[in-house]
């Protein structure tokens, strides 16, 4: 597995089992982790950000500026542009043409995947606690992820008869045909001239 899926639901059959599987997702993450740092200080290390003018023109005329809908509680206070004034919202969706603003989306983007990495640790740990506490044996685990981090896990015992399945396949085809034995069918043949002869 190389990703996290958005929602997923999978049952394990021992605390083991899921221990491994929450391994994949911490790895997963540190993956991230490791490389949108790497990019963001790359892009911290580059010159102040330009803004595409035309790009900028075209967003302002056909969009609205996201600090229009934030009411200001304090007028007075008009020192340097807050990031929301790079921001232009259209049906929900954040729109830029001023390169400051990439720095931004990598900066949410990691708070997101530190939080769900955090978490996934302390899950481990929680696993650990849970095989302590004799949950191991016999039970299956339902669990219910949000982008690779368990939410809420239904517990039941494993049953001790497993599902025996038949599989029953019936071919049907016609009757053969009869075949009549040589010397039969030469009687037989012999049989039928006499009669003809007889009636001639």
């Amino acid at each position: 597995m190389n990703r996290v899926f958005p929602v997923e639901i999978q049952s394990f059959h021992s605390i083991k089992e899921l221990d491994s599987f929450v391994d994949i997702y911490i790895a997963w993450y540190e993956g991230i982790l490791r490389d949108y740092n790497q990019y963001l200080g790359e892009l911290l290390r580059k010159p102040d950000g330009s803004k595409d003018e035309e790009l900028l023109k075209k967003l302002s005329e056909n969009m609205k500026q996201e600090q229009e809908t934030k009411k200001q509680s304090k007028k007075d206070k008009k020192s340097e542009s807050s990031s929301s004034e790079n921001w232009f919202s259209f049906k929900g969706l954040m729109f830029s043409a001023n390169s400051k603003t990439i720095a931004e989306i990598y900066f949410e983007a990691i708070d997101v995947v530190k939080k769900n990495y955090d978490r996934l640790k302390e899950v481990k740990a929680l696993i650990e606690e849970l095989q302590k506490l004799g949950f191991d044996t016999g039970l299956i685990y339902s669990i219910y992820f949000v982008g690779g981090v368990p939410q809420k896990i239904y517990i039941e015992k494993e049953s001790g008869v497993r599902p025996v399945y038949r599989v029953e396949v019936n071919l049907s085809t016609a009757p053969p045909m009869m075949e009549v034995p040589a010397d039969k069918a030469d009687a037989e043949g012999n049989n039928s001239k006499n009669q003809q002869a007889a009636q001639a």
